[in-house]
């Protein structure tokens, strides 16, 4: 157990950050006001908005040499490796020394790398910050090679801002325990993008969607969830420790996806087929729909390559896991839980030749 004023999801279904409930901040705020009251504390005044956009932009300019490690990485790579191995490299040529400002490159270069670790191991060429746009923006445009239009943005950003924070999930305890070392936030930031690749944790989305694909019309579920029970299997995109009953984030864009495949002039048979998903396995297995079954279709529909869904994930929740960085920092106390040990005692050591 740890006290923390970063945010809190609670089984009732809700979250706050930093005492904002999460429908308040994707009603209303932009990516970098939100980014701005996790890492800070307060919303930022307009003249503290203003200089925190501006050194976001200005700390985007990613090294050379960076990508040249994700190149060497190869086309077989992980995209989620390649964006751990880039953010260590990162730390040895960054020549930012205070504090501060390694937090501030490392979550606006964090972006720059996330949108180019599929792409570079793959050799194509990287594409850069423009510096001319928001943070959720530019990555936007980053990751899918267009120009999206402003709603597109305006409901990416909304996913990012649910991404961006969720209390002691397990890539933001493992980036506390690394930050309890005094080690530095290239370092704790590395292992946390380590925890966020399993399954169980960011890789989710990314499942999500090939299951999405895999059951392909709402005619087909029954028929996909009874061979997936069947085999024992786990249904990508449902159940949460926290969220039993409902999880928020993912019933605010479940509401978003709507309006995104409406607003583009698209059918709603994607959107459909989702709810079909999440009604029966409401019915049949009692579970909530999380985060990543709504995420990943709309990252889908935005045009976002599925391997990019979990780095895209990082690029947000960079700001989280530097919150609890600094947070971790200020308690000066070394993590070190306690073990109930349940093996074997006084035992003899027998020699080699006897074994």
């Amino acid at each position: 157990m740890t006290d923390t004023s970063i945010s809190k999801s609670d089984t009732d279904g809700t979250l706050i950050y930093r005492g904002y409930p999460i429908e308040e901040l994707t009603d209303h705020a932009t990516f970098e006001e939100v980014a701005y009251l996790v890492n800070k504390g307060t919303l930022p005044k307009r003249s503290e908005l203003d200089a925190f956009g501006t050194a976001l932009a200005a700390e985007a300019e990613t090294p050379q040499s960076v990508f040249e490690v994700m190149r060497k990485l190869g086309k077989n790579s992980n995209p989620i490796d390649a964006l751990r191995t880039a953010c260590s490299a990162l730390g040895c040529v960054d020549e930012k020394t205070e504090l501060e400002a390694q937090q501030t490159s490392l979550e606006a270069k964090l972006a720059v790398m996330a949108a180019n670790c599929y792409r570079v191991p793959r050799g194509e060429r990287e594409i850069l910050a423009s510096g001319k746009r928001g943070y959720s923006t530019d990555l936007l445009r980053m990751l899918t090679k267009q120009e999206p239009t402003e709603f597109e943005c305006w409901v990416f950003e909304r996913a990012l801002i649910v991404y961006m924070e969720h209390d002691l999930n397990a890539s933001s305890f493992t980036v506390r325990v690394v930050a309890s070392t005094l080690a530095d936030p290239y370092a704790a930031a590395s292992a946390g993008l380590a925890a966020l690749k399993g399954p169980l944790h960011g890789g989710a989305n990314e499942a999500a969607m090939e299951m999405i694909l895999k059951v392909g019309k709402p005619q087909n579920v029954t028929s996909y969830l009874d061979s997936e029970f069947k085999a024992k299997r786990k249904v990508p995109g449902f159940g949460h420790r926290i969220y039993r009953r409902v999880d928020p984030r993912a019933q605010i864009l479940k509401g978003f996806l709507k309006e995104l495949l409406r607003k583009r002039g698209d059918d709603d048979s994607l959107y459909q087929l989702c709810d079909d998903i999440e009604i029966e396995m409401k019915e049949r297995k009692n579970l909530p729909a999380n985060l990543d079954f709504y995420a990943a279709p709309i990252f889908y529909v935005l045009g976002i390559e599925i391997p990019l869904y979990t780095p895209v994930f990082a690029a947000s929740r960079i700001f989280g896991w530097m919150a609890h960085y600094s947070e971790q920092l200020s308690e000066k106390k070394l993590i070190r839980p306690d073990a109930t040990y349940v093996g074997p005692t006084d035992l003899k050591y027998v020699s080699l030749s006897r074994r």
